[in-house]
């Protein structure tokens, strides 16, 4: 995620701002209200069993559910009248990356704007019930601009819970946006959390980004009813501990970056979290001291207990990392016949013991290089794993899952540039997928980029440069087309069908119980698709680019489709390579749509 440039040749150092050093955090002051501030009348507490349950107009989670299927039952908008949505009414939203994916709860939308300010709108008119403000350093003092993200806040009790740029867990009182209760979660400006947390079984469960710091991240867990943290799991192991032979030798202080900073899952009928960990950085093994080490920690998916960070299993999807594949997206939960297809196209491994019929599963595409993996979600059981867009980082996959690398790409020699695919931005990247319980299908928004590149020598490799690579963006052999949208089967693994659109789609998707797919695009198009074809059934064009996620809701009967827009510096890899592409970015907004009465 990079901002974009003329002839997409980059040298890759990522929101941060060289030569700052770290910053203690001294408590934030306690806001001052917003004089105008209402309240949210006849608010009815959130509770565990409406979390597990969502009532279909509402959205009460950041992907619908917390299984993480992107899915709202909703009809009423529907594949025949579809071309007639309209405008209902639109806000602005304050500047920054704007990638939040609203709440709306009982006719109340709850809307994170970049630089945590939170609030409370009407959900039929936009008017401003209240607004909240966190008191935060000067913006000249923070590293990187990754946690300016607010993707995601949550509702649990009488309280919206996010996660703070600066790092703290913020209870507001939701009736009327006062601070509750708040929880430093302790370490300098350099950790962040771009995605937010997830309320599961009364814990507040939030991963963290290390993106340009000289250590890796941590998931902690807190009481929901006062933000007190209760257990804090790391990534990266330190002397002694289990995974410190696999760093290849690299002393604790030189292990960069790993952390959780994709969105978290949740099954509660298992009562577990599902998260995925990051890389690691420089990029290239040799520049990071970890050479042939597999590097426990970075790059695995992780099931764990909320009440206790007690991990149940867990499984490294990219051993070896030289790429910043980043194998933290979300994975979804959901029960399907397992039944792969060994001849299904890009089929890497099936696993010829497990066990075929009904199983609860994790899947998904849990890292940049596009590769779909399933899972039983119980116990890990590796099931099927194929390849989507084009790759050559993963060599092969076994039976039981266990991954080689490609060796001949491993960044080995400093001064020898490597064809990679795909890019530091992804096959895919953080921008949800979506799933359809009615076809038992799943939809996961790509990109067609590869990469030449070449380990910066001309200076030492340091957190703040983050990959101290220089990269040229170029397409896979025989495609000129960056956007893509995959629909794929969950229980064989074969794509139903795939869409390509020259400009990147990087943002969320929507799917609807009516058989529609809702996207947006960086070249400002908000589209709607047939979900059994793929075929684009409505579009309108915003003033910017679309990188929040769309989602839908029903107030009295009327069905509103939401999608924020604005943007910011994303994906400049795969931007490059369609500059002739109006992407125009800024002016951030909520735009809601809805058929006309």
């Amino acid at each position: 995620m990079k901002l974009p440039i003329k002839e997409f040749l980059l040298s890759t150092v990522l929101f941060c701002i060289p030569g700052l050093t770290s910053h203690a955090q001294a408590p934030p002051p306690t806001p001052t209200p917003a004089p105008t501030a209402k309240t949210v009348q006849n608010f009815v507490p959130v509770t565990d069993a409406m979390l597990r349950a969502p009532k279909p107009e509402d959205w009460l989670l950041y992907r619908g559910n917390y299984q993480g299927w992107g899915y709202s039952p909703l009809e009423r908008v529907n594949k025949a009248n579809v071309k007639n949505l309209q405008l209902a009414w639109s806000r602005v939203m304050e500047p920054g990356l704007n990638q939040i994916t609203p709440i709306v709860y009982n006719g109340v939308m709850y809307l994170g704007n970049p630089g945590d300010v939170i609030q409370a709108l009407d959900a039929t008119t936009g008017d401003l019930i209240w607004e909240y403000r966190h008191p935060l350093p000067p913006r000249e003092q923070f590293p990187a601009t990754h946690g300016q993200r607010k993707r995601s806040i949550s509702l649990y009790g009488n309280y919206v819970i996010f996660a703070t740029w600066n790092n703290y867990i913020v209870g507001l009182d939701a009736r009327t946006g006062q601070r509750v209760w708040q929880s430093n979660r302790g370490g300098d400006l350099f950790v962040a959390n771009s995605t937010g947390p997830i309320v599961a079984n009364g814990m507040v469960v939030a991963g963290s980004t290390c993106q340009v710091a000289g250590h890796g991240c941590y998931v902690t867990g807190h009481d929901a009813r006062n933000g007190e943290e209760l257990w804090r799991n790391e990534m990266i192991p330190r002397p002694g501990q289990p995974g410190d032979e696999t760093w290849g030798g690299a002393p604790f202080e030189k292990r960069w970056m790993t952390g959780v900073w994709g969105h978290l899952t949740y099954d509660p009928d298992l009562d577990t979290v599902f998260y995925g960990s990051s890389g690691a950085g420089p990029a290239s093994e040799v520049q990071r001291g970890t050479v042939g080490g597999s590097m426990a920690g970075s790059n695995t998916r992780y099931a764990v207990k909320p009440k206790t960070g007690e991990v149940v299993w867990k499984h490294q999807t990219l051993p070896r990392d030289n790429w910043d594949q980043e194998c933290t997206f979300e994975m979804m939960i959901i029960n399907t016949p397992v039944n792969p297809d060994a001849r299904a196209a890009g089929m890497l491994a099936t696993n010829p013991d497990a066990r075929r019929g009904q199983r609860k599963t994790l899947t998904g595409i849990p890292c940049k290089t596009g590769v779909a993996w399933s899972f039983d979600a119980a116990n890990g059981e590796f099931l099927w794993a194929k390849q989507t867009v084009e790759q050559n980082i993963v060599a092969r996959i076994d039976g039981k899952g266990q991954v080689a690398i490609n060796e001949s790409i491993v960044m080995a020699d400093v001064n020898k540039t490597y064809q990679i695919c795909p890019t530091y931005g992804g096959g895919r990247d953080w921008p949800m997928g979506a799933y359809n319980p009615k076809t038992n299908v799943m939809f996961m928004p790509l990109s067609n980029a590869c990469i030449d590149s070449t380990a910066r020598t001309d200076r030492v490799a340091a957190p703040n440069f983050v990959y101290n690579t220089t990269n040229v963006g170029r397409f896979p052999t025989g495609k000129d087309k960056v956007g893509r949208i995959d629909a794929i089967n969950v229980e064989t693994g074969r794509t139903v069908w795939s869409w390509e659109t020259r400009v990147a789609n990087y943002s969320p998707l929507l799917a609807t119980g009516s058989g529609l797919l809702f996207n947006g695009s960086m070249d400002r198009y908000l589209r709607a698709f047939d979900a059994e074809t793929g075929q684009v059934v409505w579009q309108t064009r915003l003033p910017s680019q679309i990188v929040g996620g769309a989602m839908t809701y029903m107030v009295n009967g009327r069905q509103y489709v939401a999608v924020a827009a604005g943007g910011g510096g994303v994906a400049a890899l795969q931007i490059g390579l369609t500059p002739e592409a109006d992407m125009a970015s800024g002016n951030n907004a909520i735009y809601v749509f809805a058929l006309p009465q």
